[in-house]
């Protein structure tokens, strides 16, 4: 008897569980599409340190192997800045973020017109931040008046497969059009790869 009472109890957590479940991923879907009206960034979320995945670390490491020594990089949408930890020696090394939650930290929000001086640095890293940048092309205009090189990931439309507005994702760029975007503002890509269905570009100036 007590096996079955164990067993239906089991059943009935599991239910709740992807209820509540549910409940988030059509919360996260309704915010996204009010966002996306708007063409606001989601500053609520990011202020939660629950949303800052510890498996990113990985990611992290990936696009620091990528980066050369002595290089001054300027990381947006740092979190836990576990990149500063994989970068290769004499490196310098600047977070910013849209939520300030260190004093090192410099608050820029990419959705904005104009983002912060990047004349101080040579290099910029993006580990899955520009899936919240609506306008990618102006970004990289920007970009390209100061940065030499630029390693990022993004997890392009025809890739990746995921339901974009349950990620809170609010841009929908494929590989294709990205690769436009780079070469129309005067970036190459010298590396590519993907990891976990998302795609990994290493660019350089021409």
């Amino acid at each position: 008897m007590l096996k079955i009472v164990r067993k239906i109890f089991k059943i009935l957590v599991f239910r709740l569980e992807k209820a509540y479940e549910s409940i988030l991923s059509n919360r996260r879907m309704e915010t996204t599409k009010k966002l996306k009206e708007q063409k606001r960034s989601d500053i609520k979320r990011w202020k939660k340190n629950s949303e800052l995945n510890e498996d990113w670390k990985e990611r992290s490491k990936i696009l620091a192997k990528m980066v050369r020594p002595e290089a001054k990089v300027i990381e947006f949408g740092a979190g836990n800045m576990h990149l500063k930890d994989y970068l290769p020696a004499n490196c310098d090394y600047t977070p910013s973020d849209i939520y300030v939650r260190d004093s090192n930290v410099i608050y820029c929000d990419l959705n904005e017109e104009e983002i912060i001086d990047l004349k101080p640095y040579d290099t910029a890293i993006f580990s899955g931040v520009l899936e919240y940048v609506y306008d990618l092309d102006r970004l990289f205009k920007e970009l390209a008046g100061s940065l030499k090189y630029i390693n990022l990931t993004y997890a392009c439309s025809d890739i990746s497969g995921a339901n974009r507005l349950k990620q809170g994702w609010l841009s929908d760029y494929t590989n294709s059009d990205l690769r436009d975007i780079f070469k129309r503002n005067g970036f190459e890509i010298v590396e590519y790869r993907e990891w976990r269905k998302q795609s990994i570009y290493r660019l350089k100036k021409i």
